[in-house]
């Protein structure tokens, strides 16, 4: 995030992006779409983003700030509490794919990586990395068991990452998120 962003400016830029990019699409969606919607020029729009990459990232890490804040507040308000591995599970797969409209800007994300953008790929591995930093502490606390912790949180991730895809696909199955968890509860803590 370029530091001439105010916190006041880069919290209305990011709620008016967001709107728009859950009508149009990340795809669909530009910087010259946020200045009229905003009323200002477009020159002040690129003075605090100069590219749609640099807003869509800002908006991904407020939304991974706030998922990280929620989830070390929830283990805050239970840390003496014995949290079942279901419930665990419940709170990771709710906070990771339900609690934020991220798919379609996650999509546009990755497949902006996958087309070469290299400055937007290192930034959303960060994100990407931080997030599982945050599970692999919650695993320590919930499967003490587990021997590989980490590959447990990778796992997680990847889970993660594929029910967001079938969300952006209108293909959430409810069913199927329940079999997945059974399946993680079942394997996944004798890793």
């Amino acid at each position: 995030m370029a530091k001439r962003r105010n916190d006041m400016d880069r919290g209305k830029f990011i709620a008016t992006a967001e709107r728009l990019i859950l009508d149009k699409g990340a795809n669909d969606f530009s910087l010259a779409d946020l200045a009229k919607t905003m009323g200002i020029s477009k020159g002040t729009l690129y003075y605090h983003y100069p590219t749609k990459d640099e807003l869509i990232l800002d908006i991904m890490e407020e939304h991974m700030s706030q998922l990280s804040k929620d989830y070390l507040d929830w283990f805050a308000r239970h840390k003496d509490d014995q949290i079942s591995e279901e419930r665990f599970l419940d709170v990771i797969f709710y906070k990771g794919v339900k609690l934020f409209n991220r798919s379609k800007m996650q999509i546009y994300i990755v497949n902006e990586c996958m087309r070469g953008n290299e400055s937007l790929r290192d930034r959303y591995v960060e994100l990407w990395e931080s997030w599982e930093r945050k599970i692999l502490e919650g695993i320590a606390k919930v499967f003490p068991e587990t021997k590989d912790k980490e590959g447990f949180a990778y796992t997680l991730m990847l889970l993660i990452d594929g029910m967001v895809m079938e969300e952006a696909l209108s293909h959430d199955d409810e069913e199927m998120a329940e079999r997945m968890k059974s399946i993680v509860l079942e394997k996944g803590a004798k890793a």
